[in-house]
């Protein structure tokens, strides 16, 4: 089992940019500075592909109004003056990230994720309504190997945001609000570090579509 980071071509093309970055260690805090919605009533992002016909917590009234409150993808693009920065988070084969929203527990996410994705210029495929980027920076493949909860306890119940033990909630969460600090504390748990020398040595942000493994 691994997680995989992967830099993409045009990755080292914003180290001259306001709070840009030279490597994986510099990108996160380059992230958070970049990525800030004011107001996520405005901009709450948005769940794409495929619904979940069964989801754990059924949204009822509101999810037939409101939603769709389940996908493939959840997706969140924010745009600044001198970058579009925005996150695509990929649920597992089989599987799909849900938002309970006034159902018990509310306003929780959960699902098993794969991959996130971080990229600019957000597009939507017309046909199976999915979104990529034009310019893919840095994809964390992988996550489903590790050992994630899926926000889901061992009887497969929805485990509450206000628990702190939900791992795809407290995830997605924290990026939404600009903030990577629980994804690189994943991604330490399970071998950060040693991915970051090895970046490091083999000068990341000149290398196109590197890819760096590390064992769970």
């Amino acid at each position: 089992m691994a997680i995989t980071v992967t830099t993409g071509a045009t990755f080292g093309n914003y180290s001259d940019i306001t709070n840009g970055w030279n490597d994986l260690d510099s990108f996160f805090p380059s992230f958070n500075a970049h990525f800030q919605i004011a107001d996520h009533s405005e901009n709450p992002g948005a769940f794409a592909g495929e619904e979940d016909a069964n989801p754990v917590v059924d949204t009822g009234f509101w999810g037939n109004i409101l939603g769709p409150f389940s996908g493939t993808q959840y997706v969140l693009e924010s745009k600044s003056a001198e970058l579009d920065l925005g996150f695509i988070v990929e649920a597992a084969d089989g599987s799909y990230l849900n938002y309970t929203f006034f159902s018990g527990p509310s306003h929780t996410m959960y699902g098993e994720i794969e991959s996130i994705t971080f990229g600019s210029g957000l597009v939507q495929d017309a046909t199976t309504g999915e979104y990529s980027f034009t310019e893919d920076l840095v994809s964390i493949d992988g996550l489903d190997t590790i050992g994630l909860n899926g926000g889901l306890d061992a009887n497969g119940d929805v485990i509450g945001r206000k628990t702190g033990e939900n791992d795809t909630h407290n995830l997605i969460n924290s990026l939404k609000d600009g903030d990577h600090t629980e994804l690189v504390r994943i991604l330490d748990e399970n071998g950060y570090t040693e991915v970051n020398q090895l970046a490091e040595l083999m000068g990341v942000s000149d290398v196109s579509d590197t890819e760096l493994a590390f064992a769970a």
